[in-house]
């Protein structure tokens, strides 16, 4: 991405639905408790890192979209004399009061929005980085978003869902991140992509570990990722 980043850094709004999604429901076959990094609810869709980072996107009614988050370390945007408002130009059909809510705590580094094309505030020309590259950058970029949840996810959430500490479960977890690394997440996005995803895309993974594929696909299809699913979408705000 280029810094400071700009709208056209981004992917059309399902695209990146479809990838965040996919993980969500990738991490909802994996029957530990854990906090999940991608999640799918009410609001839109969620990645948190865990760190105190994180970003989500909401698809809204008539084609719109919104994406939002903040990089406690990277965000350039927060904590400016004078205040920079991320909301000055905003449309009125974005959750303004969530974002305005986030924005008066210092919990808000970025606002894009989409009505046809990505937008955005002008930024000030000291202005070097808002924090999108940091956070969203992983899932516009597939191959690092593959990495990155065949590290974090499979490297700590699958080695913990079994009771066992072994070297047949270690064989099966590198065994696992090899094909998830090797084309298998892809495969899993491009079947979302096509709204095409069901239990058998889940084959790939060893079996060694109990997969969880109803709750998996009941996500799946709430995010409109399986036959005869819809993306859901977020009522438009009214002025």
């Amino acid at each position: 991405m280029q810094r400071p980043e700009r709208p056209a850094d981004l992917p059309e709004p399902s695209e990146l639905w479809v990838r965040a999604a996919t993980m969500a429901a990738v991490e909802a076959a994996i029957p530990y408790d854990f906090s999940a990094s991608f999640s799918v609810h009410s609001n839109g869709v969620t990645h948190d890192d865990s760190g105190g980072n994180e970003w989500t996107l909401a698809l809204i009614e008539g084609g719109r979209a919104v994406l939002y988050g903040c990089d406690h370390e990277a965000s350039e945007t927060r904590f400016r004399e004078p205040p920079l408002d991320l909301l000055a130009d905003a449309p009125h059909w974005l959750p303004l009061k969530r974002l305005q809510y986030l924005q008066d705590g210092h919990e808000l580094g970025f606002v894009y929005w989409y009505d046809a094309e990505w937008r955005r505030v002008e930024y000030p020309a000291d202005v070097r980085d808002d924090g999108l590259a940091s956070t969203v950058g992983r899932t516009v970029d597939l191959q690092a978003l593959v990495f990155t949840v065949a590290d974090v996810v499979f490297g700590y959430k699958l080695g913990e869902s079994v009771d066992a500490d072994d070297e047949e479960t270690d064989l099966a977890l590198d065994e696992t991140i090899e094909r998830a690394q090797g084309g298998a997440l892809e495969g899993m996005v491009r079947r979302a992509r096509e709204q095409a995803l069901s239990a058998e895309d889940f084959a790939w993974f060893s079996d060694r570990w109990n997969l969880d594929t109803t709750a998996a696909l009941q996500l799946a299809h709430g995010a409109g990722l399986t036959p005869g699913s819809t993306f859901p979408q977020v009522p438009a705000e009214t002025e």
